[in-house]
């Protein structure tokens, strides 16, 4: 996402926050300081007019609660590593937080727990919350006791939305889950799934409109609002969700053998990199090889991006490349959605396909949009 910059790093998972995601914090701590924090406060508590302990209470409360999404997102992120899926980053943005896994589930049952462990880990926080708030006598007029109640209660409110049957919040996955189990048809599942998911956005979007104009009196306008840009965004992320699954699906069809390029480009170790960067273009693998035509590296745009314009005239091939072994390659009967997801997960152009042992061609990231131009996008009629 633009705008978003790497806080912290949990489990070898970087953890970035989105601008859009102070926004929400300002909101909610102003909301909490100035109308929530000051009106549950009982009249007689010597608190209640304390606005400088409001807007403490509130900053805790929002920074303990978005806290607590972090731990929700992690779970998911876990699990997923667990599954042998890359994790590329847990982001907080404005409307929470969101796990960047870079794959997807290989069964129905992997589906389901890498989705429900995230509402199931609220629900523990908003037990841990309960609990304290219970050992402190479930106190009204602690101002402490009312930061863990509300703590309590919004992550109760989190595990409950996040099960709505509306993919790709964690009910629609869990939904997708038991239909891809039942059905046996990925595909279907998701298309279904998707389906709830759009429909849900656009409920939201009615009844925040209702309320908008005044027609639900028990929702205020201005929450109507938001439930009209919530509504947008998982409609949205529905849509956007069925059309990666068609990609990932069309990419399905096809083994990197029958799309691979079998020229390989070769350079020697001592061809200056301005040479080559000028000979291989935007985008270039180069197999750097010994005068044996053995091959003892591998150069690739992002080795040479990091190099100035001036040491490219001076630094070789040898100086920046890769050993072979340190580059992800892959196998000739994998799949084209494979190679995409890990692609996207290496931040990597190419793929060399490897048989026993020996490079037998290169798949490109440009290959693959091809194929999905060509399957996804409408071809005009041919003229007879």
């Amino acid at each position: 996402m633009n705008g978003s910059f790497q806080i912290a790093r949990f489990f070898g998972i970087p953890i970035v926050v989105n601008a859009s995601w102070l926004l929400t914090l300002a909101f909610v701590t102003t909301m909490l300081a100035l109308r929530f924090y000051p009106e549950v406060i009982p009249p007689r508590s010597p608190h209640r007019d304390d606005e400088a302990l409001h807007w403490v209470m509130a900053l805790g409360s929002g920074i303990v609660f978005f806290l607590s999404i972090l731990l929700h997102e992690l779970a998911h992120s876990m699990v997923a590593r667990k599954q042998g899926i890359p994790v590329r980053s847990i982001t907080l943005f404005i409307f929470g937080g969101v796990s960047q896994i870079g794959g997807e589930a290989k069964r129905p049952l992997h589906e389901f727990a890498m989705a429900i462990i995230g509402p199931l880990t609220s629900l523990a926080i908003a037990g841990v919350f309960f609990g304290a708030w219970s050992a402190m006598g479930r106190s009204e007029e602690k101002p402490f006791a009312i930061v863990v109640e509300w703590l309590f209660f919004m992550n109760l409110i989190v595990a409950g939305f996040n099960m709505a049957p509306g993919f790709p919040m964690d009910g629609g996955r869990v939904l997708r889950a038991l239909l891809w189990g039942v059905s046996g048809n990925l595909h279907r599942a998701t298309r279904l799934a998707t389906l709830a998911g759009r429909a849900l956005g656009y409920s939201l979007m009615f009844i925040g409109a209702f309320a908008f104009f005044g027609l639900l009196r028990w929702i205020d306008p201005w929450s109507g609002v938001w439930f009209i840009i919530l509504g947008l965004f998982l409609e949205s992320s529905a849509r956007q969700s069925w059309y990666q699954a068609r990609i990932l699906d069309t990419l399905a069809r096809y083994s990197a053998e029958e799309i691979m390029t079998p020229d390989l480009e070769t350079a020697g170790r001592e061809e200056r990199l301005r040479y080559l960067a000028n000979r291989g273009g935007r985008r270039f693998i180069f197999f750097v090889s010994d005068p044996d035509e053995s091959v003892v590296g591998v150069l690739t745009e992002k080795e040479v991006a990091p190099v100035g314009d001036d040491e490219r005239l001076t630094k070789s091939a040898g100086d920046v490349m890769l050993r072979p072994q340190d580059v992800p390659v892959a196998a000739p009967r994998e799949d084209g959605a494979s190679l995409l997801q890990r692609m996207e997960a290496d931040a990597v152009w190419h793929l060399p396909v490897v048989s026993e042992g020996r490079v037998v061609g290169v798949v490109s990231k440009e290959t693959l949009l091809r194929i999905l131009a060509r399957n996804l996008i409408p071809q005009p009629g041919l003229a007879g």
